[in-house]
């Protein structure tokens, strides 16, 4: 009796230490080892569970849906009653958001898009709209028109009209919507343009048609005079490429041919060009480098002398400088302004250190060295992952400059930052693996606009680089894109609903 009380009161003392010990967040007291334990920690002596495994084990992360347009699920409509209810600041996901910028968000997840007829194989290599004063019997009249260029070396003017409009010798254009599918959308939509193909072509050219540039570009000012010549050029068959100005100003089109001189040399082929904003020169990239041509005289100097050919290129909007892009990836600022006591056409040397990167953004311990001629600044070049197909700076911020390469990586780059060798943004999605693609953005600088060698179009978000739409409405990939010029005259603020046109060689398309 004495034992068994002994033992109860000692079961006792020690169940109420037990109850005494204090709860410790995050541990657990064992009453063998009379020691705390971390929870995260498995128990000892413990056998794990698959409950418990399943309690630790982090939650999967829901899977990314590749297409904007299933996660946008504000209409138009509703942001129109909420901006009644609110004004232009409205509440959007939690969060107060602007009004004209979901809406454009909006526009550019579900865009619309038409096909035009009679189209086919005449603008998958250069594309440009423009407004032209045209003197007519009655006068000057405004038009609209698209100057398309193709790999057979065709150059088509096309009539770009807002009403049906039909004339002697000339092919009318028919659009037909392709999106959205008619199954989804029984709405009948009249196209925004329309569009006549004279039955000639313009220009025959011996090679394919590599740009067209307007000469003197128009601001967004109501006052401003359209521009009435362009600036073609021509890949070169046997590595002689071909300069033309194209004249609109008359009812019947000149199209007079521009020999290169000076120590340019007319034995190169021309990849790419861009006018300056008064219109006097040109640049234009060759497999020999670049050149500067006075477009009145057509005399002409390298300010860059490279192996690698320069596949794109750009003024700055100053005028001083030129962003060329590469072969081997490399993108090169060239200021054309002499350098005290140094005569223009003797270029300076320069040894550039090349260091390959992959689309990761790994860079390889092998390192390559090439020769640059020009007044460049070795340290402010750039390295895409590929050959360059397209350059372009944002005139709301000419520090930024956009770039795109051969093996499908578009980038954002700030040039005040270039020493660190990354991009600001890069804009996910696109595919490309040969073709020398061209992508557009948006005359108010919110999107970026591109076709791919899937022959998907997509449509990113600049700032954020969100993939907003990818679509496929072309069985041949959509390589040039160009804005309509006649809207962004009108509201640069506007944007990606006044429209774009993209050319490949099934037909001309009209997004909007």
């Amino acid at each position: 009796m004495v034992s068994d009380e002994k033992e109860h009161r000692e079961q006792s003392r020690l169940q109420v230490r037990h109850n005494m010990k204090p709860e410790l967040p995050g541990f657990y007291y064992d009453e063998e080892k009379n020691r705390y334990f971390p929870i995260k920690s498995p128990i000892p002596g413990a056998k794990s569970s698959s409950s418990s495994r399943t309690k630790q084990k982090p939650e999967p992360k829901p899977e990314q849906e590749t297409n904007y347009q299933k996660r946008t699920k504000l209409k138009a409509l509703k942001l129109v009653y909420s901006r009644e209810l609110n004004g232009n600041v409205i509440p959007v996901n939690k969060k107060m958001s602007n009004f004209r910028d979901e809406i454009q968000k909006t526009q550019a997840s579900y865009p619309v898009v038409w096909r035009y007829g009679s189209t086919e194989d005449i603008g998958d290599t250069a594309l440009k709209q423009f407004q032209v004063d045209v003197q007519t019997p009655v006068g000057l009249t405004r038009k609209n028109i698209l100057v398309a260029g193709s790999a057979g070396g065709c150059l088509s003017i096309l009539r770009v009209s807002k009403d049906r409009q039909v004339y002697d010798g000339v092919i009318e254009c028919d659009p037909v919507s392709v999106l959205p599918c008619k199954e989804n959308d029984t709405e009948e939509r009249e196209a925004p343009e329309h569009i006549l193909r004279p039955t000639q072509p313009c220009l025959v050219a011996l090679s394919s048609i590599s740009s067209i540039e307007l000469i003197g570009r128009s601001d967004a000012s109501e006052n401003s005079h359209p521009v009435n010549r362009a600036l073609i050029t021509t890949l070169g068959s046997t590595g002689r490429g071909s300069i033309f100005i194209l004249n609109v100003a008359e009812e019947v089109n000149i199209l007079t041919p521009r020999s290169l001189q000076g120590n340019v040399s007319s034995e190169c082929t021309i990849w790419t060009s861009d006018c300056n904003i008064s219109g006097s020169h040109a640049a234009i990239g060759t497999d020999l480098g670049a050149g500067l041509v006075d477009l009145e005289t057509g005399v002409g100097s390298y300010f860059l002398r490279s192996k690698s050919d320069v596949f794109a290129l750009q003024f700055h909007q100053s005028g001083n400088i030129v962003h060329c892009g590469l072969r081997n990836g490399a993108i090169v600022s060239v200021d054309l302004r002499e350098r005290p006591g140094r005569p223009f056409p003797r270029l300076t040397r320069h040894q550039i250190r090349y260091q390959s990167s992959s689309k990761t953004g790994l860079t390889s311990t092998k390192k390559q060295w090439f020769e640059l001629q020009g007044n460049i600044n070795p340290s402010h070049v750039i390295y895409m992952p590929s050959s360059l197909t397209c350059l372009k700076t944002l005139k709301t911020s000419d520090q930024y400059l956009m770039a795109s390469s051969m093996d499908g990586t578009i980038k954002l780059y700030d040039q005040r930052m270039v020493k660190r060798g990354v991009g600001v943004q890069t804009y996910e999605g696109h595919v490309n693996s040969h073709t020398p693609i061209e992508f557009g953005i948006d005359p108010s600088e919110r999107f970026i606009l591109s076709g791919g060698d899937d022959c998907y179009t997509r449509i990113w978000s600049i700032k954020s680089g969100q993939l907003m739409s990818e679509n496929k409405f072309s069985n041949s990939v959509p390589s040039v894109v160009c804005w309509s010029a006649d809207e962004r005259q009108r509201d640069r603020k506007d944007s990606i609903g006044h429209g774009a046109w993209l050319g490949s060689r099934e037909a001309i398309f009209n997004l909007l």
